[in-house]
Parts: structure tokens; sequence; C-alpha cells
């Protein structure tokens, strides 16, 4: 961030504004970073890293909000230079590094349904899993491609793109198998197979991508002007995103998993427990397609 001010003397309420929004920049992403850290050095106790884990993901991902949803150039009454100077910052700074971290939340949701299906291969709930996060993602991407496709249309940019998009498609054609009680080599040989088909997407819409920059010099020229550094900070940025969410997420699956045994234990044999069997078999019945005769 660079702020010229020539020889005038920066007003109090512009240094506070300043100074707000370089703690809502930097901070979470310095504390987030440290307990995720500390998660990983501590990570044999599966407890305290999964705690430390889940802290890292809100402070990481939901730390930068706060300052930049508060309205600092009208808190702060800074003059319209100044206003201009702060407000373009903080839409760079939510467009380009918070907007990519929260794309890549339900890539890390998808990826955690994976991972838990190599922990628990016999379990239904990764392709339960699926079949609910794998749809949303798939809405998400084509939302802004949608956008693009009305706004300004290129056929190698929409095809590429929308190969990146369909991505989350073949995990939710694999939720029929990822459903079924695999054993330790099937979910192994299932997971590998989706990541194969996930990865000759990607290479196909990147493809088609780099063709459509090679065709145009302008776009050449421009390219050549962003810095490499920021370019990969905001790569970082999303990858680390997608892998802490898939951590906490996974976590978060199998203990909720862990919980529900046991209160079905608590229930097994009880009043409640057959109340509770008796509404779920009624539920159920009631939603299955009927079958014509």
């Amino acid at each position: 961030m660079r702020v010229e001010l020539g020889e005038a003397q920066p007003s109090p309420w512009m240094v506070l504004g300043l100074v707000a929004l370089l703690v809502g920049s930097f901070g979470p992403g310095l504390v987030g970073g440290g307990l995720a850290l500390a998660a990983l050095r501590v990570w044999r106790r599966l407890g305290t890293s999964s705690r430390l884990a889940r802290w890292a993901w809100i402070v990481w991902i939901l730390g930068p909000l706060p300052i930049l949803l508060l309205p600092v150039s009208h808190i702060f009454n800074l003059n319209p230079e100044d206003a201009l100077r702060t407000s373009t910052t903080q839409v760079r700074y939510l467009v380009t590094v918070t907007g990519p971290a929260f794309f890549a939340l339900l890539p890390g949701a998808l990826k955690a349904a994976l991972v838990l299906q190599r922990f628990l291969p016999e379990s239904r709930a990764p392709g339960q899993i699926t079949l609910i996060t794998a749809p949303a993602c798939i809405a998400a991407y084509l939302l802004p491609l949608g956008v693009l496709a009305q706004l300004a249309f290129h056929t190698e940019l929409y095809l590429g793109l929308l190969l990146l998009a369909c991505s989350p498609v073949v995990p939710l054609l694999a939720a029929r198998r990822l459903l079924r009680r695999n054993t330790p080599e099937q979910a192994a040989r299932l997971v590998r197979n989706i990541g194969v088909g996930q990865g000759i997407l990607a290479v196909l819409g990147s493809a088609l991508l780099l063709g459509w920059v090679g065709e145009h010099p302008l776009l050449r020229e421009w390219l050549g002007h962003i810095d490499p550094i920021w370019v990969l900070a905001v790569v970082a940025k999303v990858l680390a995103s997608k892998w802490l969410t898939t951590i906490v997420v996974t976590d978060l699956l199998i203990a909720m998993l862990h919980q529900e045994r046991d209160a079905a234990r608590a229930l097994a044999g009880t009043a409640e427990g057959e109340t509770l069997g008796r509404r779920l078999d009624a539920l159920g019945d009631s939603m299955r397609p009927t079958r014509r005769r």
C-alpha cells in the first residue's frame, strides 16, 4: 500500500485509519499462520492440534472482515482524496485476497469428504457430504462464469474457465461409489481416480486460458506489469485457505460422527430412541419416490 501525501502532514484520523487497515490486512494472516504452525508442531496431540487449527481458520479467514466491512473513510471523516485511497485499498484487498480465500472454502470442504473416505472407507458420510458440497461448489463457480459470459464472451476464455469450474463434477459423479461400504484399497483407488479426473480438467482448462492470453498482445503486456510476488501471495493465500479448511472440516466431521455414534448408543433400548426411530422411518418412507403399479 502506497500513500502519497506530498508536503502536507497527515491528519491524526487518517493515520488511525491507515493503522486500522494495516492491522486488518496483516494481523490475521500473521496470527492465523502462527496458530497453524503451532497446530502442525503438536500434531501428535490431536485434540490440541485440532483446536489450534480451528482457531487458525477463524482468524485467517474471518479476521480481516471486521476492518474490511467498516466504512473507514466515513468513520474517520477523511477528505475525498484520502477517502479514495483508503477505499481503493480496501476494495483491492477484498477482491484479490479475501474473495479468493472464500472461494476456496467449498473446495476445501469437498476435499475433506475425500480425505474422510481414506480414513473411514466403510462410512457413507463422505458420499453424503459430497452430495451436499459438490452442487454448492459448482454453483459458486458457475455464477461468476455466467456474469463473464454476458459481459465479455471469448470462446477460449469461457471454455477454459468452464473446465476449471466443472472440477467438482468429478466427485459428484462418483458420489454413488462414495456412498458404498468400500475397502481401504477401493477407497484409495476411488480417491486417486477422482484426483486424476480433476487434474485432467485443470490441465485442459489452464491450457485454453494460456492459449487465450497468448492471442492478445495487449493482455500479455498488461500481465507483464503485474508483480510476480503479488501473484504468488494470492495463490498461496488461496491454497493455504483450502488446505486449512480441509483440515478443520475433516476434524469436525470426525468429531460429529463420533458424537452421533455415542448418541445412538445412549438412545439404544430407550423410549426416546424408539420414538426417534419411528419418526425417522416415517419421514424416510414419505420422502421415497412412489412406485407406480
